[in-house]
């Protein structure tokens, strides 16, 4: 049985790049953007900027004013991305040391905490809720269900089958739902700061008083 849910894990991450591929195909299927105005920036120093020091809470907003949730985020994410080491490891029969495995649980642990603190925040905050779709309750569960499923695949060996089984739910849903933006977060930012860099407007100087509230 667990070879034959391996095969299916195998074969739902070909169905998501698959579906990717076909995703990036139709974004970059348009016409080239055409300008008529003189360029007053370069659009690389603006892709850069984007997809660096502009990632930074002070450079964002919204980042610098609910930096709880911001590096929640980061440590949630950090906690998928373990879960898919993890995934890894029992897909090519890895053996896992006593260290690496609690290292690897601490980050899924960690970051099940955070992605269900995040769902908390969702339902309880009226404006969140007016916002949201099933998908974001969704996709948010399906993740925490995978980290939790990871974490226990690590020390009870009759979790695994049902890891395997999450994983695959995961990998059909990543390109259909709202996580396909693990992917289109990058190329989104990537058309921002072409551009914003364009225009001149990106790299500019952040307000590190954001972080403390004392923005004037």
């Amino acid at each position: 049985m667990i070879l034959w849910l391996k095969l299916i894990v195998g074969a739902s991450f070909i169905f998501a790049w698959g579906y990717f591929i076909y995703l990036l195909f139709q974004t970059f299927s348009f016409s080239p953007r055409v300008y008529y105005s003189t360029a007053r920036g370069e659009e690389k120093r603006g892709v850069f900027y984007a997809l660096g020091a502009g990632l930074m809470p002070w450079a964002k907003e919204s980042a610098s004013r609910h930096l709880g949730v911001y590096l929640a985020g980061i440590i949630y994410h950090s906690g998928i991305f373990v879960g898919f080491i993890i995934l890894g490891f029992l897909l090519f029969n890895f053996k896992i040391n006593t260290h690496v495995r609690f290292i690897l649980g601490v980050f899924t642990t960690v970051g099940l905490f955070c992605g269900l603190g995040l769902f908390i925040r969702r339902l309880s905050l009226r404006e969140l809720r007016f916002i949201s779709q099933a998908d974001d309750y969704l996709a948010n569960l399906l993740v925490d269900i995978f980290l939790a499923s990871s974490f226990l695949s690590l020390y009870v060996t009759s979790f695994q089958p049902l890891f395997l089984i999450i994983s695959i739910l995961l990998l059909i849903y990543v390109p259909l739902g709202k996580i396909r933006h693990c992917l289109f977060f990058f190329i989104s930012r990537a058309f921002f700061g072409r551009f914003y860099g364009r225009r001149g407007v990106l790299p500019h100087k952040v307000n590190l008083s954001r972080l403390s509230g004392e923005e004037k």
